[in-house]
């Protein structure tokens, strides 16, 4: 048993985060910053950072769990109108390690099938949920012409009982040229979201104050936002 969890989860987790193609920061320093949001679409706590995205004149990443796609559609469009990504989070968020082969693979093209149907736009990106692989991450998702996004900065919003004061100091300590920040406007813990959101506009008006724009993962890679 301890070695299959090793052959099919921990080790090809290892390995992949060295070695299989996944983002995790852009070369050559640009001045952008890719912000990700995660787990969403959530009814109230997404358009607050639409918002604050707005008002800012920045663009994101939203990697969308396609059971909150089906939920919340017209917000969906919302995120496209804006300009910003939608990426790929599974359907459930289940974690690669529990997914059998054929539920993993499920997950990964319902989720993109959901997110076409209703965004009418493919998406170019796809995020492990806890940024976990397992032996098929890296091949379904090549399959489905989806390219692995990981992170360079964790905001921990999703920490039980985050603080405002917690996630502006581990985003502000990570705001550099290229980097992509992980946060999340949807999941289990939305006190942790509120609060992500409700210091979103801090952190923003941070880096800019740095030189840097805020951008969805296409623009710091010379990609479109979708197809």
């Amino acid at each position: 048993m301890g070695a299959a969890v090793v052959g099919y989860g921990l080790g090809p987790d290892i390995w992949g985060r060295r070695h299989w193609a996944s983002v995790r920061r852009a070369p050559g320093r640009p001045p952008l910053l890719a912000l990700t949001f995660d787990d969403g679409p959530h009814p109230e706590i997404t358009p607050v950072v639409l918002s604050a995205l707005e008002a800012a004149g920045a663009r994101a990443t939203f990697f969308m769990v396609g059971a909150n796609v089906r939920r919340y559609p017209a917000l969906v469009r919302r995120v496209r109108d804006q300009g910003h990504a939608i990426g790929v989070h599974t359907m459930s968020h289940r974690h690669a390690w529990l997914a059998t082969p054929a539920r993993l693979r499920w997950e990964m093209r319902e989720c993109l099938r959901t997110i076409v149907e209703v965004a009418e736009a493919r998406p170019l990106w796809f995020r492990p949920p806890y940024g976990s692989f397992n032996l098929l991450t890296q091949r379904t998702a090549a399959a489905q012409g989806l390219r692995i996004a990981l992170w360079s900065c964790d905001a921990g919003d999703w920490l039980p009982g985050a603080s405002g004061a917690l996630i502006r100091r581990r985003v502000l300590a990570g705001l550099e040229p290229g980097a992509v920040i992980d946060l999340h406007d949807g999941g289990q813990t939305p006190k942790g979201c509120w609060a992500m959101a409700r210091s979103l506009p801090e952190i923003l008006e941070a880096a800019s104050r740095m030189g840097l724009r805020g951008v969805h993962l296409g623009e710091l890679f010379g990609l479109p936002a979708m197809e």
